[in-house]
């Protein structure tokens, strides 16, 4: 998904674990904003082909959700957020607060089996464990010459990229050069409260570090992220 605000020509683009949720009920409060696509798009077995949440704007013009001229007309903004971090947050979220989704037949996660594969795995696995799971296919990228990304499909073709560390400064530059009001702060919501200790850093063991590090390479020197 992405939040719209056509009044303002604005599309936000939402970045897994970037304080999306939380500049998405901003946007939607304060600016007018709607979500896009409104609702999730299925295939014909009812899998997610394109989520109301987390969509790319090329999803979006391949679903003709937007067309490409009216994604020209708009302000596209997206964030982005420490690769390290953010798998901490992910890890989190599977293993603990949506493993009651499981046990929900019309969740969203059994509308995605490989996430929900994934969750299980995560219920029964440390940490390190899964961090190398999980970055199996982007290490094997990455040997063999190709970039590997956790951002790059959501802020391929977007005109500013946020920091998630900084997001609200950065969303207020924003509104400010392109003329629009501040309104109001950027609420605080869907946090991960599962996560005990906010120090990434401590989840990592020496090769998960090396493994992520090497896998994320590309976004490490792009964003200037480090561990």
């Amino acid at each position: 998904m992405a939040i719209i605000c056509r009044d303002y020509n604005l599309l936000f683009i939402m970045t897994p674990r970037t304080a999306c949720t939380a500049v998405g009920e901003l946007l939607c409060e304060h600016y007018g904003g709607q979500f896009l696509p409104a609702e999730n798009i299925l295939d014909s077995r009812g899998r997610i082909l394109v989520e109301k949440k987390h969509s790319t704007l090329s999803q979006l013009i391949q679903h003709k959700a937007l067309t490409a001229e009216e994604a020209k007309s708009l302000l596209k903004i997206a964030a982005v957020r420490n690769p390290f971090d953010s798998l901490v947050s992910l890890y989190v979220k599977k293993r603990s607060k949506y493993q009651p989704l499981l046990s929900d037949s019309a969740s969203w996660v059994n509308r995605r089996p490989r996430y929900a594969a994934d969750m299980k795995y995560c219920r029964t696995h440390s940490f390190n464990q899964w961090i190398l799971k999980a970055c199996s296919r982007k290490v094997i990228k990455r040997l063999l010459g190709f970039r590997a990304s956790f951002f790059s499909e959501y802020v391929q073709g977007v005109d500013v990229i946020l920091r998630y560390e900084r997001i609200e400064e950065d969303l207020k530059v924003v509104f400010n050069e392109s003329g629009i009001t501040w309104k109001a702060s950027i609420p605080t919501v869907n946090r991960t409260e599962e996560r005990t200790d906010r120090d990434y850093r401590s989840y990592y063991s020496r090769l998960t570090a090396l493994v992520v590090g090497f896998a994320c390479s590309y976004d490490l020197k792009t964003y200037g992220y480090q561990f």
